[in-house]
C-alpha cells in the first residue's frame, strides 16, 4: 500500500505575536507586562532542582542554551541567544495580566539546515546560569528559520490559560521580516508536534473518520494530516523519558495507533512536562504517553520535520492538555477500549490487539486494524475474501451491560483490504452517535477467517426439483403448481468475473396454499456488495434512525444486510386488486455481487363444494 505523503501539521496562534520584533522587543517592557508572579522554583525535588529564569531581568544577546533529540533517544545541545520578548503575545491570564512570548535565536547543525522543526516543541531552554527560560513551542512557518517563539516555564508550571490565534497585523509582519530576513506570512504558527499513525497510513485513519463524519450526525473526526510510520508500538522497548527527549502521545496504540510526538521540557519526580503549547486541548482526554526514538530531522523549507522512527511501551497518562503545555504522571495508566481481532487463513492464526483512549478512534482503529490483518496474513491489498463477526460490548446510560453482533461476508478482486472493516467502524460510530441516550464502548472483539481467492458469484437462474431431478426454470415463465403441496426449488448461482469459486446453488422451497389464491409470484434478489463507496455516498446517505428509541436502532443494526444474502419476496395478488406479500433471505455460500429472477406460480381454479340436498318429508 503507497505511503501518504508527508505533511508536517501545524495551526495557527498568536495574538499580538511577533509584534515589533526588532524595535519593541528588544526595548525594556514595563512592569505591567512582566510575567504573572509565580515561585522561582520549578522542580524542588531532591536530584531533579531546577530554577524558573528571572524573564524581567534577561538582557539582549544573552547566551541560551536548549536540549533537543535529533536522532535517537539522546539529546543534543543547541546554543543560542536571547533575542526579547512580545509584550501580551500569547494574550491575558485570568486576572487579566498579558502573557509574554520570549524569543530565542539557536543553532546547531541541524537548526543551521533545517531551521526549527515540527517536534522540536517543548524542547526546553536555559539561561547561562542553567534555569529554565521555557519551553521552544512556536516558530515562523513560511521559510526556513532560526528564530523560535518560548512559552515561559512559570505559565508551564501553572499550566496556564492562552487564548487562541489572531491573525498579525502589516506593522507586526514588517517587524517579523527584519527579525527572521523573510515574509512570515499571514500568521504566526504554532511549532506542532509530529503527528504519526501506526500500523495503518493516516490517510486510511483519515479517510474513515471522514466517512463516518458525514455519515453519522454526532459523529467526531480525529485523525488529520497525519505521518505514518511502520511497525507500530514495539511492546518490548522501554524507551526512556528524559528532559530534552522524546515523547509520543497516544490516542490509540498495539496493532494500530495515532499519536503526536515532541519534546520532554521537564520531568519533575513523576511529573513531565512538554510541548509548551496544547496537544489536543482537551484535558477530558485521558491519553497515554510513551517513549520516541527520532530518525532524522528532514528539512522541508519553513516546515522541516522530525522523522519518528519507533514508539515504545506506554509509561504514564496524560492529565493536563493546556494552551501552555502538557502535563502528565509516571507510573500511571489510561483507561483504554481493547480492539481484538482473532484471524485465520488456512490453519494459521493470529490474534492483534489495539488499546484506544480516544473514543472516536474506536471505530476507525477497527477498520484500520481489520484491514492491517487481511495485508499481514495474505500479503495482499486487493484480492480475498472473508466471513467476519463481531461482537461490540457498550453500556448504556442505566449502566447496564449490553452486546451487539453481527456478521457478514467479503470478497473483492480490486480493494479487499478497504471493503473489510467498514461495517464494524459503522456500528461503532451509530452507537456512539445516537440521538437516543450516552453509550460507552467498552470493546470490540472480531474473528475472521479468510481466504487468498476472490469468492463471489451472481444470481443466475432458479431450478425445480421434478421427479428426483433438477430442472431449470425460465425467467418470467409460469409454473402450474397442486395446492396444497411443498416445492423444492434452489437457487442458481455462477462464478463472478474474475473469481475462483465455480457454480453453487442455495435451497429453498414454496409451499402452496389448499385455499390461497390462484396466482404468486416469486422473486429473487442478490444483496451484496463488493465496492467500497465513494465519499459522496457517505455524505448523501447519511444515517438517520427510523424510529424515536434505542430500541428501534438496535432492531435496525440487528437486522444487518448481509453480502451473502439472497432476498426471496412472494407476492399475493386477489382479483379485487389486493395484495399479499411475504419475504425472507437465504444464505449463500459466498458473496452474491449481483443478479435478480422472477417466476409465477399458478394453481388450479378451487373446485366449489357441492351443496347436498335434503330430501323433504
Amino acid at each position: 500500500m503507497p505511503r501518504p505523503s508527508v505533511k508536517p501539521h501545524t495551526a495557527v496562534m498568536g495574538a499580538s505575536l511577533v509584534a515589533a520584533l526588532i524595535a519593541t522587543v528588544l526595548a525594556a517592557v514595563p512592569a505591567a507586562h512582566a510575567a504573572p508572579a509565580a515561585a522561582d522554583v520549578f522542580c524542588d525535588v531532591p536530584g531533579q532542582e531546577l530554577a524558573i529564569s528571572p524573564v524581567d531581568e534577561l538582557v539582549e544577546d544573552e547566551p541560551v542554551t536548549a536540549l533537543t533529540t535529533v536522532k535517537g533517544t539522546t539529546p543534543t545541545t543547541l546554543s543560542g541567544e536571547y533575542i526579547g520578548k512580545i509584550d501580551g503575545a500569547l494574550g491575558f491570564d485570568a486576572h487579566g495580566r498579558p502573557l509574554d512570548l520570549l524569543l530565542v535565536r539557536l543553532s546547531g547543525p541541524e537548526v543551521d539546515r533545517a531551521g526549527i522543526w515540527a517536534g522540536a516543541s517543548g524542547s526546553p531552554v536555559y539561561d547561562a546560569d542553567g534555569a529554565l527560560l521555557g519551553a521552544v513551542a512556536y516558530g515562523f512557518s513560511s521559510q526556513t528559520h532560526d528564530v523560535a517563539g518560548v512559552t515561559p516555564a512559570a505559565y508551564m508550571k501553572s499550566i496556564g490559560e492562552l487564548p487562541g490565534a489572531l491573525p498579525l497585523s502589516g506593522a507586526e509582519r514588517q517587524s517579523v521580516a527584519r527579525a527572521v530576513g523573510g515574509d512570515p506570512g499571514q500568521t504566526a504558527k504554532r511549532l506542532k508536534p509530529v503527528q504519526i499513525n501506526f500500523g495503518a497510513s493516516a490517510t486510511q485513519l483519515d479517510r474513515v473518520s471522514s466517512r463516518l463524519s458525514k455519515r453519522f450526525a454526532g459523529f467526531q473526526r480525529v485523525a488529520t494530516d497525519a505521518r505514518s510510520i511502520d511497525g507500530g508500538v514495539d511492546s518490548g522497548d522501554d524507551l526512556p523519558i528524559v528532559v530534552g527527549g522524546n515523547i509520543a502521545v497516544s490516542y490509540a496504540y498495539g496493532a494500530v495507533g495515532q499519536a503526536t510526538v515532541g519534546t520532554v521540557t521537564a520531568v519533575c519526580g513523576d511529573q513531565v512536562f512538554a510541548y509548551g503549547h496544547p496537544n489536543s486541548y482537551d484535558s477530558t482526554l485521558t491519553a497515554s504517553f510513551h517513549g520516541a526514538t527520532a530518525a532524522m530531522i528532514v528539512p522541508d523549507g519553513g516546515s522541516s520535520y522530525k522523522q519518528v522512527g519507533k514508539i515504545g511501551k506506554r509509561v504514564g497518562t496524560i492529565t493536563q492538555d493546556r494552551l501552555a503545555g502538557i502535563r502528565g504522571t509516571l507510573g500511571a495508566y489510561a483507561d483504554t477500549v481493547r480492539v481484538t481481532t482473532q484471524s485465520r487463513v488456512g490453519t494459521h492464526r493470529s490474534t492483534a490487539v489495539t488499546h484506544v483512549s480516544e473514543k472516536w478512534l474506536i471505530g476507525p482503529a477497527a477498520y484500520a486494524q481489520l484491514g492491517q490483518d487481511a495485508m499481514r496474513l495474505l500479503d495482499n491489498f486487493s484480492v480475498g475474501s472473508a466471513t467476519v463477526k463481531w461482537s461490540i460490548d457498550y453500556r448504556r446510560a442505566n449502566g447496564a451491560a449490553k452486546t451487539l453482533s453481527n456478521a457478514n461476508r467479503y470478497a473483492s478482486f480490486t480493494s479487499f483490504a478497504e471493503l473489510l472493516g467498514m461495517d464494524v467502524a459503522e456500528d461503532v460510530a451509530a452507537l456512539q452517535s445516537n440521538p437516543f441516550e450516552t453509550v460507552t464502548i467498552t470493546g470490540v472483539r472480531v474473528s475472521t477467517e479468510f481466504s487468498p481467492e476472490y469468492r463471489a458469484a451472481r444470481l443466475t437462474g432458479v431450478q425445480v426439483k421434478q421427479g428426483g431431478s433438477w430442472k431449470a426454470i425460465k425467467a418470467g415463465s409460469t409454473k402450474k403448481v397442486v395446492r396444497g403441496k411443498s416445492y423444492a426449488f434452489r437457487a442458481v448461482l455462477s462464478r463472478a468475473p474474475h473469481a475462483q469459486k465455480q457454480t453453487s446453488y442455495v435451497p429453498f422451497k414454496v409451499a402452496v396454499s389448499k385455499n390461497g389464491k390462484r396466482t404468486s409470484t416469486i422473486m429473487l434478489d442478490a444483496l451484496g456488495e463488493t465496492d467500497f463507496y465513494d465519499d459522496d455516498f457517505y455524505e448523501v446517505f447519511a444515517y438517520e434512525p427510523s424510529g424515536g428509541t434505542f430500541a428501534t436502532l438496535l432492531a435496525e443494526l440487528d437486522a444487518n444486510v448481509r453480502n451473502d444474502q439472497i432476498a426471496v419476496t412472494r407476492v399475493t395478488a386477489s382479483n379485487r386488486g389486493r395484495s399479499k406479500t411475504t419475504s425472507r433471505s437465504l444464505t449463500a455460500p459466498t458473496v452474491v455481487t449481483d443478479g435478480s429472477f422472477s417466476f409465477k406460480l399458478e394453481a388450479p381454479k378451487k373446485t366449489a363444494k357441492k351443496k347436498t340436498a335434503t330430501a323433504k318429508r
